[in-house]
């Protein structure tokens, strides 16, 4: 007898834990080891035998060899692939008739992003996920097979943890991106609150089929997680996570560093714009305003250097989790954090997670789960977001590139009342992260406990309830001396939230000869309740004291409580013949608070089938698997509580009372989606190959939205049904292993995405609808015939053959017009990981191309003089275009203008073709290189794992949109703008490493 050890992996490169080992049959074991490692006595007589579920057994002689490296294959005919579905429930991926993609937990928990949604971007086809760029604090935006309706904020997904829905909403503070006496701070959304180190897998159900079940929000699809729990590990399990990242600005806008602040080569203070003299070392005073230098005369020399602004910011999260099973059930806890500094100085995120996964068999027909989440969340600051002079980037763009930016940083005159500025029209960068203070915390719970009963075989019943529910605590500070705020600020701002659903679920499952049924009724009970309460005081009696009782003018109050019902009814039934037919057909009714009680029920259907041919016939030799699938849904939706009534609201006097703009409708319908997709599913090659295409449709109609009126009505507004929105589409999905040995293997697979929507009608009469609105004029619309997402704006005014119009040396604005459609063209998503010995290297790719971005940063830049792309003609310059003649002729411009002149007026901040880009880009999403430690290295002793990983997030970016991230977004409330770029903060790129432990 002799030790041989070895590894166990699958396909795929993950390690195969609950493999059982066999030494010529004798049985040896189950594989537990988080690497898949296994160790041994065994002679050279002996024959190895590895066996795991869905995998070709493997025999292995021993021999004189005492190291083996195996690597498992799928085995086809017996792959049964189970994915998680609607409702919870776990199906065969093979009996599925519509698109469903996994995403493995442990790539999420690898290169882990502040916020969880950043995460899948790149990874599913049809997914388009984008960040804000508004600090540590940012939300994303998850838009699944394109919008679907005309209110931006309706086209996310569901997200389900453990067949509980929770909250995804933004709930933000301020008004528009360029709302300079309010701007917005930006303090995440809701998915942001998941550890993932606690996820398991997520599954994306992309088309209202797959999503039928979930009633009235899941119409833009479902995200659906499954939290990790103790099955299979046997007897006591403890492991340990940790990263440490760094990160710091992935982009920042290239300055020009040839001429200093002032105006027509002239030095001038309190003046903001970069056109001043040359530097050449020449002596003056630079003192502006804030009296940095004492009034000494200083060479004139370029010193700014954003760089000096930012710092290096960190993320530590660990995540210490323990779990156990028996025959008698499975126990799960697991305690994370997560502490993070941001880039821009003072700013901090801190979130503390504790998570229970838990199963317990009663009796042999009666189990219980539970699962709960606790999270608290705080920070002692966020910044705000957009343009203004409370902003980071105004204040930095609006700036001269002679100052040192170290002049700054000692911002105050006299202590909490007189700040020390550069300009009297912005703050100091610095007074602004250390004393215009943004901060909360919050406390969430969100969970599940389920009971299901097996009466027999055939006959079961589930109850479950879900609740999700916050409580959030915002305060806001602005001190005297403030830009906007001279008296000084304090807010409070506390949102409640509360989330119940309450369902059931009767199953019968039985199979008859070479039928296999499964028929369900159910139920759902769901309510949601919201409380804001806002207090603003902007005025404090005592410099320095931020407290309510310090207020010293009449405040701002607002108090918002909203209540929402809706009670399901469904059923299903799933049928198959043979293993190679399916067939799933569902109905839910739904009665819904929010509507009208003639029009508050709404029925809806969907069916699916998918056809395995390959299951009963050999179509090739190389196919190892066929499957064709078709489906059709109908998907109801309702809408926000108060949409039918108008009543009288208290107003901001004592005892005086308001009526809304708006006219609401009592006679509201509920929206309609019906969704129809066709696909194909192929394996090659034992799968080393694999092929996913689905062709999928959407229409949308009696979309419920609030439309402008005309003001002799009394109102500005109206609520009414009206518009049909449609989207058309196309996914593959192409995955492969080019390599694959016992030492090494490559795994490849690429996602694609291409989608088309059309605004097919709006409401008669209504030519266009607004959107969202952008700063000066430009505005996200849609009108009919064309698409959702288009960015409208002053354009230039051209000749017939093209040419720019200029007049006394500058562009002349024609017509209002779209200048394109935020939305790429297409998507691709690369995914690559190769595994040699025990190496691995994993990265994501992430493509889009097409789509426009409309820059403020860019509008700004070239405003100050400060941007790089500001240099040409400081001399004077003669813009490209032509001059008309009066006559129906042109003749090219020819008149000269100061560099100021031009780069104010040759983009107009209301000009939308001026300063509107191609957003197309290639970003390297994710790297990671890890480790797993040998056995032989760890030993016999406590410590059973170890794995070691460098990994990095947003690592490259090739684009040329230029001196942002085209990904940037504006935010304006709890709405983000895509397309519209507000000087918006830098993306993070971040590296660092992360280190697994098991015991």
């Amino acid at each position: 007898q002799t030790n041989v050890s070895g590894m166990v992996k699958d396909a795929n490169g993950t390690p195969a834990i609950g493999a059982t080992v066999i030494v010529t049959n004798t049985t040896t074991g189950t594989i537990t080891d988080i690497n898949g490692e296994f160790t041994l006595e065994a002679s050279p007589s002996d024959t190895l035998e590895i066996s795991y579920i869905g995998f070709i057994t493997k025999k292995i002689p021993v021999g004189n060899i005492t190291q083996f490296d195996v690597i498992l294959n799928e085995d086809i005919q017996s792959l049964d692939e189970v994915v998680v579905t609607a409702l919870g429930i776990k199906r065969e991926k093979k009996a599925l008739g519509y698109a469903v993609q996994q995403i493995d937990g442990q790539s999420v928990s690898e290169n882990r992003n502040t916020n969880l949604a950043n995460s899948l971007a790149g990874r599913a086809a049809g997914v388009q996920v984008t960040g804000a760029n508004n600090g540590l604090g940012s939300s994303s935006r998850i838009v699944i097979r394109g919008e679907n309706s005309l209110n931006i904020n309706n086209n996310s997904p569901l997200i389900v943890v453990d067949g509980a829905p929770i909250n995804n909403n933004i709930y933000g503070t301020g008004g528009g991106a360029a709302d300079q006496a309010n701007m917005p701070t930006d303090f995440g959304n809701g998915m942001a609150d998941i550890n993932p180190d606690d996820i398991a897998s997520i599954s994306i159900l992309k088309g209202a089929a797959a999503s039928a079940l979930y009633g009235s929000r899941a119409a833009n699809g479902v995200i659906l997680i499954t939290t990790k729990s103790g099955e299979g590990n046997g007897g006591l399990r403890v492991d340990l996570s940790s990263s440490l990242m760094f990160s710091d600005p992935l982009v920042l806008p290239d300055l020009q560093t040839q001429y200093g602040g002032g105006w027509n080569q002239e030095y001038a203070d309190n003046f903001g714009t970069n056109f001043g003299p040359a530097f050449q070392g020449q002596s003056l005073v630079q003192d502006n305003i804030g009296s940095f230098l004492n009034g000494e005369a200083t060479p004139f020399v370029n010193r700014y250097d954003l760089n000096d602004f930012f710092e290096t910011g960190t993320a530590s999260n660990n995540t210490l989790s323990v779990s156990s099973s028996n025959e008698r059930g499975s126990l799960k806890v697991s305690y994370g954090n997560s502490l993070n500094t941001g880039m821009v100085p003072n700013t901090n995120l801190d979130r503390h997670t504790f998570n229970v996964n838990a199963r317990f068999d009663l009796t042999s027909k009666w189990k219980i789960d539970v699962t709960a989440t606790s999270i608290n969340s705080s920070s002692d600051n966020l910044t705000v977001a957009g343009y203004g002079s409370q902003g980071i980037m105004y204040n930095l763009l609006w700036n001269y590139t002679n100052i040192d930016l170290d002049w700054l940083r000692d911002y105050w005159i006299t202590p909490d009342r007189q700040q020390r500025q550069l300009f009297t029209w912005g703050d100091n960068p610095f007074f602004i992260a250390h004393e215009n203070i943004n901060a909360f915390e919050k406390s969430r719970l969100f969970g599940k406990i389920s009971s299901t009963y097996q009466f027999n075989e055939n006959l079961s019943f589930m109850m479950r309830v879900g609740t999700d529910q916050s409580g959030d605590l915002r305060t806001a500070r602005r001190p005297h001396s403030s830009h906007r705020y001279q008296d000084g600020m304090y807010r409070e701002q506390n949102i409640d939230f509360r989330e119940v659903n309450a369902d059931f679920l009767l199953t019968f499952d039985k199979r008859f000869n070479e039928f296999s049924t499964v028929f369900s009724v159910g139920g759902n009970v769901f309510t949601q309740e919201t409380k804001e309460n806002f207090i603003e005081g902007r005025g404090l009696a005592i410099p320095g004291i931020y407290t309510l009782g310090n207020i010293n003018v009449t405040p701002t109050l607002s108090r918002f409580d909203a209540k929402k019902q809706i009670n399901s009814l469904y059923g299903l039934a799933n049928l198959g013949y043979m293993d190679f037919l399916y067939l799933d057909l569902t109905l839910r009714n739904d009665w819904s608070s929010t509507l009208p009680q003639n029009n508050n029920s709404y029925l809806y259907p969907s069916v699916s089938l998918s056809v395995i041919p390959t299951e009963i016939i050999d179509i090739w030799d190389p196919m190892d698997y066929l499957k064709v699938r078709l489906n059709f849904a109908n998907v109801g939706k309702d809408t926000d509580p108060f949409q039918l009534r108008n009543t009288f609201a208290f107003a901001s006097l004592p005892n005086s009372l308001t009526t809304t703009d708006e006219l609401l409708n009592a006679d509201l319908k509920p929206e309609r989606t019906d969704s129809y997709e066709l696909g194909v599913e192929a394996y090659f090659l034992d799968r080393r190959v694999t092929f996913d295409l689905s062709l999928y449709q959407t229409i949308s109609r009696d979309q419920i939205i609030s439309s402008a009126i005309s003001g002799a009505s009394g109102f500005t507004s109206a609520v009414i049904n009206a518009g049909e929105i449609e989207n058309k589409g196309i996914e593959v999905v192409l995955g492969g292993t080019p390599i694959q040995t016992n030492n090494f293997q490559w795994n490849l697979s690429a996602n694609f995405t291409k989608n088309r929507n059309k605004v097919v009608a709006l409401a008669d009469g209504l030519e266009s609808f607004v959107i969202a609105e952008g700063p000066d004029g430009i505005s996200v619309e849609a009108r009919p015939g064309g698409r959702i997402g288009e960015i409208y704006g002053n354009t230039f005014l051209k000749s017939p053959d093209g040419q720019v119009i200029y007049e006394n040396g500058l562009p002349v604005t024609g017509e209002r017009a779209s200048v394109g459609n935020y939305n790429p063209d297409w998507m691709m998503g690369i995914n690559s990981n190769i595994r040699f010995k025990n190496f691995s290297l994993g990265a994501v790719l992430d493509i889009r191309e097409g789509g426009v971005i409309y820059s403020y940063t860019n509008v700004i830049g070239w405003e100050s003089g400060i941007l790089e792309t500001s240099l040409p003609g400081r001399d004077g310059i003669i813009g490209v275009g032509v001059i008309d003649n009066g006559d129906g002729t042109f003749r090219p411009n020819d008149v000269e203008v100061g560099a100021e002149t031009y780069y104010y007026g040759i983009r107009p901040r209301d000009n939308a073709e001026a300063n509107s880009f191609d957003a197309s880009y290639i970003k390297l999403r994710s790297v990671n290189i890890s480790y797993n430690l040998p056995k032989k290295w760890i030993g016999n002793g406590v410590l059973k794992s170890a794995r070691v990983s460098l990994v990095g997030n947003n690592l490259a970016l090739w684009t040329d949109v230029p001196n942002i991230d085209p990904e940037a977004q504006a935010i304006s409330g709890g709405t983000i703008i895509p397309g519209l770029e507000v000087t918006q903060l830098p993306s993070a790129r971040m590296m660092g490493f992360k280190v697994d432990l098991g015991f």
